[in-house]
């Protein structure tokens, strides 16, 4: 099942900003970090890196959101 974090990994994704992601999603900033921190600890490594002040996805960031995208793309067609 797609979990929260995923989610809200892909908002992030989205915007490349946390701010942005929350408004999209309809909840705090502080909670998207949480679960960006989250997930971030899940798999032990960084998500994201600051280039100057541009958001930018690390090499594992690049893999979770490959990931991310195919499992929410299988469970849409799981689903119908």
């Amino acid at each position: 099942m797609f979990r929260f974090s995923d989610r809200y990994f892909l908002a992030v994704c989205k915007y490349m900003n946390f701010t942005k992601a929350s408004q999209y999603l309809n909840i705090t900033q502080p909670a998207v970090s949480g679960h960006i921190r989250y997930l971030e600890e899940y798999y032990d490594v960084k998500l994201f890196m600051y280039i100057g002040k541009k958001m930018q996805l690390t090499k594992a960031g690049k893999i979770l959101l490959d990931v991310a995208t195919t499992l929410k793309h299988d469970e849409y067609f799981f689903e119908k």
